[in-house]
């Protein structure tokens, strides 16, 4: 779609939503018959879902099942 300057100040809300519900693909701002401006729909960048390769296989981590003096031993030895 091509509109000039005028209709674009004027309609810029509906030009928005037109791209939005995807009525339009992109719109065109002319200025004098000359397009000088391009809008468009950003596409929303999908979420990467990191997988691991135990993923699923592990079962989850309480970590309330550790109490300090465990983990201190782990790192320090059973003698400090």
């Amino acid at each position: 779609m091509e509109v000039n300057i005028y209709e674009a100040k004027a309609n810029l809300s509906r030009l928005i939503q037109a791209l939005i519900d995807e009525k339009e693909d992109e719109v065109i701002i002319c200025k004098n018959g000359t397009p000088v401006v391009q809008m468009s729909r950003i596409q929303p960048k999908k979420k990467s879902r990191r997988i691991g390769i135990a993923e699923g296989k592990l079962p989850d981590l309480d970590l309330d099942l550790f109490n300090s003096v465990d983990v201190e031993e782990l790192f320090y030895g059973k003698d400090n």
